[in-house]
């Protein structure tokens, strides 16, 4: 994991951005690279001959996308992206996933275009019921509740390539799903971004038993970073996710139920190995979960109405 206090390693990191970036400060190899994506249909690079060969572009062919007669030119230009944005196959050139992920990202976040934002949120509180609302800076998507203090709200990146696809009343759930699915895969130790080791660490000030605990998601090598409260970092696993369904809170209705049990959620220091004792309140019982300091599940206990259960 990268250090952000180590000087060498921020070093290393900026020379490998900038020569990635410096390869492409020419228009030529912009020109060669779109040549693959006007018609690009991605494919497992071990798929069948025939279908391999779809996303398989000629010397030639790329030749003539770019418009260039000269094959001296030309061919310098593709040996500056071939290794790094393009590799050589049998039958010609295909990207590699490095120029997919860019291609991917300019869609995604569409960086040059301005999109109106009208989102229309019909979903209510679900601590007091008012009316949420919303703003969107930076193509970073906020939702909160201006009446109470309970909902925590959210604020993450939401590509305008969603404002453009989704419907108006759909982007309040599409936002919570794509921050809780990087969530989860955060939890187990993994960058949602881009691959990198995460490091998650629970706060001892809200592990005093009357706090909500929360979870902060910090990746060290590209900046990732979440701050969730520990249920929704749970939610997936899945002895939590059955504890959840037997307290009352079908998560099969929408990831946001998590949110109805925060103000019940409580945590403190647990003791030998252990990190954390989390208790989950409802009126169907109480799940106790107890987690380590990377967040591993040791042991889920449900006290409810029709008894207890340990797994």
């Amino acid at each position: 994991m990268a250090d952000e206090g180590d000087p060498s390693t921020s070093d290393d990191e900026q020379v490998v951005s900038n020569a990635a970036f410096a390869l492409l400060g020419h228009q030529v190899r912009l020109d060669i690279l779109r040549a693959f994506f006007d018609s690009y249909d991605p494919v497992d690079p071990d798929s069948r001959d025939d279908v391999r060969a779809d996303r398989t572009r000629s010397y030639s062919e790329l030749m003539a996308s770019v418009g260039l007669r000269d094959s001296g030119k030309f061919n310098y230009h593709l040996e500056k992206l071939r290794g790094v944005y393009v590799e050589q196959v049998e039958d010609g050139y295909v990207p590699t996933a490095s120029a997919v992920a860019l291609y991917q990202a300019v869609v995604a976040n569409r960086p040059t275009e301005s999109v109106a934002v009208d989102v229309d949120i019909d979903t209510p509180c679900p601590a007091c019921g008012a009316d949420l609302t919303w703003g969107y800076e930076q193509e970073y998507l906020t939702i909160e509740c201006e009446s109470c203090e309970q909902f925590w709200g959210l604020t993450y990146r939401f590509p305008k390539n969603g404002l453009l696809t989704q419907d108006a009343e759909d982007v309040y759930e599409a936002l919570y799903d794509r921050l809780m699915h990087h969530v989860g895969l955060a939890r187990t130790g993994q960058c949602p971004a881009c691959a990198g080791v995460v490091e998650r660490t629970i706060p001892p000030s809200r592990l005093d038993g009357s706090a909500t605990p929360t979870v902060e998601l910090d990746c060290g090598t590209c900046s990732w970073h979440a701050t969730v409260d520990i249920v929704s970092a749970l939610q997936f696993e899945p002895r939590v996710m059955r504890a959840l369904f037997e307290l009352g809170i079908p998560l099969d209705s929408g990831t946001q139920a998590t949110e109805e049990v925060l103000p019940t959620v409580t945590g403190r220091e647990a003791e030998e190995s252990t990190h954390a004792t989390i208790e989950i309140a409802t009126d169907e019982g109480t799940a106790t979960v107890i987690v380590d300091e990377t967040l591993g599940v040791e042991r889920v206990e449900v006290d409810g109405e029709t008894g207890s259960s340990a797994r």
